[in-house]
């Protein structure tokens, strides 16, 4: 048996054992990750010493997403400029809390989310935030910015108006 087999096949089996600190090990995607990340690990051994290998504890994936926010919608452009600023704010918090559940689910593998908002006209960031799968169980029952709030995406609301944030 070669030291490259055997390197991989006790990496295989401690990960067999270790699969609940592998996050969703029934996905093909995941499975490439989890491979890959394998292959990487397996450095070569140091002489005499058995099971010399470097054991995933834990992987996680992190996907930084940035996206324009959308206008209003062209039927309400002749409302009056507070109304559209309004409506425009409410408009980004409800595209982020439907976003986030649908980037999850869609990608099955990733562990975090980094979302970033930005005004489409002066490209200053409105919205942003570190967003963990698990956190996302706590966000039942509660109005729609506090939940947002609570699974760690920011913004500023300045009289029914998203400002600019850092």
């Amino acid at each position: 048996m070669s030291i490259r087999s055997y390197i991989s096949r006790t990496i295989h089996s401690l990960l067999k054992k270790n699969k609940s600190t592998v996050p969703n090990n029934s996905c093909a995607q995941s499975d490439r990750i989890i491979r890959r990340t394998k292959q990487a690990l397996a450095l070569k051994p140091r002489g005499g010493i058995r099971n010399d290998v470097l054991v995933i504890n834990r992987l996680a994936m992190r996907v930084r997403v940035e996206w324009f926010a959308r206008d209003v919608h062209p039927w309400d452009s002749d409302l009056p400029e507070r109304r559209k600023a309004e409506l425009f704010a409410q408009q980004c918090l409800e595209d982020v809390d439907a976003a986030i559940p649908r980037l999850f689910e869609q990608l099955p593998e990733i562990d975090v989310l980094e979302i970033e908002v930005l005004e489409r006209t002066s490209k200053s960031k409105i919205i942003g935030g570190v967003v963990h799968r698990s956190d996302l169980a706590a966000q039942v029952g509660s109005s729609l910015g506090m939940r947002l709030k609570t699974i760690g995406i920011n913004y500023r609301c300045e009289d029914l108006r998203l400002e600019p944030i850092a």
